[in-house]
């Protein structure tokens, strides 16, 4: 199964939400670890364990992920083990951290894009179908856009490049 890890501060939830709501029936585990993590147990030990299992590593990047101490040592730890990371970002303008900071991202739907303008309404679609049809070279060409779909692709698809 294709197994997604998700990065982002607790005052994000509404969107953390959306998105897993999104990627429900894919085929695709999620997790979170406001959701995945149950009481008594060891938190960063599984969070850990998740991102070093993952396939791919998605970040939601706002001003609140920026000031979080879990978010900076979540991306450090995926880079590291030199996950895919794919960072969605929440605050328009905001940049992204450090090592990731040339990454290609995607935008929160109807935002601005990173090269200025309004993203049309095809790719105004939800975060999870956003993320089930990124084409694996726009994680390494800045000029090129995430594409989107309504019907998200299956894990399957996924697999394929995320390796």
């Amino acid at each position: 199964m294709f197994k997604v890890f998700v990065s982002y501060s607790t005052h994000d939830l509404r969107n953390v939400n959306e998105l897993q709501q999104s990627l429900d029936g894919t085929g695709v585990e999620v997790f979170v670890a406001e959701h995945s993590v149950l009481p008594s147990e060891h938190l960063s030990a599984k969070i850990s364990s998740a991102i070093s299992a993952c396939d791919l590593f998605v970040l939601l990047w706002s001003e609140n992920a920026k000031a979080s101490e879990w978010v900076s040592q979540e991306i450090g730890k995926a880079h590291s083990l030199h996950k895919k990371i794919l960072p969605l970002v929440l605050t328009e303008g905001l940049n992204l951290p450090g090592f990731i900071s040339n990454l290609k991202y995607l935008p929160e739907p109807g935002s601005s894009t990173p090269g200025g303008g309004r993203e049309s309404p095809e790719s105004a679609c939800p975060w999870g179908s956003r993320i089930l049809v990124v084409q694996p070279e726009v994680m390494h060409n800045p000029s090129l856009k995430g594409r989107c779909a309504m019907k998200p692709r299956s894990a399957p698809e996924l697999q394929g490049w995320a390796s």
